[in-house]
């Protein structure tokens, strides 16, 4: 098992993907991002965001830590043909091209820090709950204790119950959570949710020749009801609108219901709701190859500036 190894700054995002956001179109490329937090700006290229250290390192017997990082990068290069292909010719992508442009999008949607935090938040939830379950009764925790036992787990039989309902109650422990944990668990989610997304109509998005352009942002998938709903939202919910930015130009939409064509030319007010949804769904940054980016709101098209003098990043 390989444990010296020193940390390395992960993409959740692929640079190759983020690229097309750039003023070039190339990793060597430079974008404005927007911090949705604070308002403020800095410009920067692919490689110094959407990164976090260590975020798919794994520590299993026989293989290197980079295996899952190995794994990606060859997937999302052929991916970001894909993608290039489809911003070159604005033609909706072939069955391959396609499908790869799908898993991406939903690999994106699952393997992210806001849905690990997610899913974090929910199993600690679960894990408190089953323990508070078991220190309710003491006949209960010896019922659990022997039938652990039988099954092969060695537990002390010297700490009285009432320091173990103690010990529960006052959450004298912690819970930590593996990325081999996070990665598999991402991925068994990302296998449900392929069909799915699979199932659904899609349609490429096609921004005016003059614009406005469409923007990124850290979480780029995004997922709303259709005619102003309300409520819990899932990629299987009918009557629901997948959007992903694909370029400056073009992006994926999907829906379940009243599909559009193959490709749609947008006015400009569709592409200022579209960036209004990403901007929306952002963790934090927004990235933008221009100055400023439309969006929608009140009813008409509003300019975002990404500030008047943005700092640029060392290393951009």
């Amino acid at each position: 098992m390989e444990t010296n190894r020193a940390a390395k700054r992960h993409h959740y995002l692929p640079q190759a993907y983020l690229a097309a956001f750039t003023n070039t179109g190339g990793r060597d490329g430079r974008f404005f991002v927007l911090d949705a937090q604070s308002g403020r700006s800095f410009i920067t290229s692919p490689k110094n965001v959407a990164a976090e250290k260590d975020f798919n390192r794994v520590d299993i017997e026989g293989k290197p830590a980079d295996v899952i990082e190995q794994a990606l990068a060859a997937f999302e290069g052929r991916a970001a043909n894909a993608i290039r292909k489809v911003i070159a010719n604005e033609h909706f992508p072939n069955d391959e091209d396609c499908n790869y442009i799908i898993n991406l999008l939903g690999f994106i949607a699952v393997h992210n820090p806001r849905h690990r935090t997610s899913l974090n938040r929910t199993r600690v939830t679960l894990v408190h709950q089953i323990a508070d379950l078991l220190v309710s009764d003491e006949r209960i925790w010896d019922h659990y204790v022997q039938k652990a036992r039988k099954s092969g787990v060695a537990i002390r039989d010297d700490v009285p119950f009432k320091d173990v309902k103690r010990f529960v109650e006052e959450r004298e422990y912690r819970i930590e959570i593996s990325r081999e944990g996070h990665v598999g668990t991402e991925l068994r989610i990302f296998d449900k949710l392929l069909p799915v997304l699979g199932q659904r109509i899609w349609s490429l998005l096609v921004a005016p020749s003059c614009g406005p352009e469409f923007v990124c942002s850290d979480h780029p998938v995004t997922l709303v009801w259709k005619n102003r709903r309300h409520g819990p939202i899932g990629f299987g919910s009918k009557e629901t609108e997948v959007f992903f930015p694909l370029g400056r130009k073009v992006g994926f939409y999907g829906v379940f219901e009243a599909p559009l064509h193959p490709v749609v030319k947008l006015k400009p007010g569709h592409v200022a709701t579209m960036n209004r949804r990403i901007a929306l769904n952002a963790e934090r940054h927004v990235f933008s190859a221009l100055e400023s980016f439309a969006i929608w709101h009140e009813g008409q098209i509003r300019k975002v500036r990404c500030g008047s003098n943005p700092r640029v990043e060392k290393g951009a």
